[in-house]
């Protein structure tokens, strides 16, 4: 089997950083071979970004996001050609490269990667590829009986469809997120599909964001819970068939490298499956997750300022947006797009820039959620074998509590 080679060279303050070897470090040169595998990689692999999108998002940009995502990869090596390498990552974990990803050399029985939608299942795909060097897939082009991928991407049952020719697929990921936060990617989403924007690339705005809370709200966190009780009560964590990981857990940085080192261990013990080695398993989560976190979505306004190939393919479609949200954008975008819109047109355009500010919920919809969790988190307690998925659920109960309190403090 093809599977991924890592190579882990130490980092050691500025002198390694500046190409000058650092006692115990050690000096790794780009021959042909190296570059040629990484041009392979790229080839081989580009092909996969489409399995992270859904089948409205445009497939070039995500190709792109996917081919950059996999360069981001290959970087990290100390050479003495590049000495100035891509230190992104955090310094302790070193630099890391992957190889290869390719189909596997014999047949293997892929898991489910299961979770509600936004909970941030784009990340883990790439990080379950990058542990085992073998391509994940999602609903709407791979099988389980394929054989040829590592995983599965579903939002079953929140979703209606899921995994055809599963026969054989009997292990799952279970990720969770709260749904304080997935809800509101899921709202992304949606306005990002409506709008023909790539997926994973703009915030709703705030207005999109209350319209669609309050008419979906029940629904989603109805889905939200069956999700959940599905795969939590149709597969036994007692005998190997489902772990279960949190979004929060996986991007903290004191957290992280432990949860994956987890997802590594059960994906190890399929069949036929080789992971990285331990000592690699925080770098290669610090080059996957920190690149995903880095690289999410913008605000709408900075969006259409910044894509000027979208804005001028899609003029009509910016127009309309900036008129029906133009609280959230500046009046300086539409008329550096469009040469038009003077401030006394959009009085009341916003001059917001930087971070997203955090979504809302009303104090009734919080309340909700709260009893939602601490029933299902009360269901579980009474499994001794439970104890991950219910300190996880203590964690979201605690966390809308308090943004309640918030609430409370105006």
């Amino acid at each position: 089997q093809n599977l991924p080679t890592f190579t882990q060279v130490p980092v050691i303050g500025a002198a390694t950083r500046q190409g000058i070897t650092a006692p115990g470090s050690t000096m790794v040169r780009h021959g042909p071979a190296r570059r040629m595998s990484a041009a392979l990689l790229v080839v081989c692999t580009t092909y996969l970004a489409v399995d992270t999108l859904f089948s409205s998002s445009p497939s070039s940009l995500m190709e792109d996001f996917s081919s950059s995502l996999r360069r981001e990869l290959s970087k990290g090596l100390t050479t003495e050609e590049d000495p100035q390498h891509n230190n992104r990552g955090l310094i302790a974990y070193g630099e890391c490269t992957v190889e290869s990803i390719n189909p596997p050399d014999h047949p293997i029985v892929p898991v489910f990667a299961a979770s509600y939608p936004g909970s941030g299942s784009q990340m883990t795909h790439y990080l379950y590829e990058a542990l085992t060097g073998v391509p994940a897939g999602i609903i709407k082009l791979t099988r389980g009986d394929d054989h040829q991928v590592i995983s599965i991407k579903t939002h079953y049952p929140a979703q209606t469809t899921n995994v055809k020719g599963a026969e054989e697929m009997d292990r799952v990921i279970l990720q969770l997120r709260n749904p304080l936060n997935a809800l509101p990617s899921f709202a992304s989403f949606r306005f990002e599909v409506q709008n023909g924007f790539p997926d994973h690339t703009v915030y709703a705005p705030d207005k999109f964001w209350i319209e669609w809370r309050d008419k979906n709200f029940d629904k989603a966190l109805e889905d939200w819970v069956n999700h959940l009780e599905y795969w939590v009560d149709n597969y036994d964590n007692t005998q190997d068939k489902r772990i279960v990981i949190s979004y929060e857990n996986l991007i903290n940085e004191e957290t992280g490298p432990e949860e994956t080192e987890h997802i590594a261990q059960f994906l190890g013990n399929g069949k036929g499956v080789t992971t990285v080695s331990p000592e690699i398993i925080p770098c290669v989560w610090d080059k996957v997750v920190n690149y995903e976190k880095n690289t999410g979505r913008k605000l709408l306004a900075d969006f259409v300022a910044l894509d000027n190939e979208w804005a001028e393919k899609n003029g009509d479609k910016a127009r309309s947006l900036i008129k029906t949200y133009y609280e959230e954008i500046d009046g300086a975008v539409a008329r550096k797009l469009f040469h038009c819109c003077d401030d006394p047109l959009h009085p009341l355009a916003s001059h917001r820039k930087g971070a997203h500010a955090p979504y809302t919920f009303t104090e009734q919809q919080l309340q909700t959620m709260i009893n939602e969790l601490t029933m299902i988190k009360e269901r579980y307690m009474s499994k001794s074998t439970e104890d991950h998925l219910e300190r996880i659920l203590t964690q979201y109960v605690e966390e809308v509590e308090e943004k309640m309190k918030e609430r409370a403090r105006g």
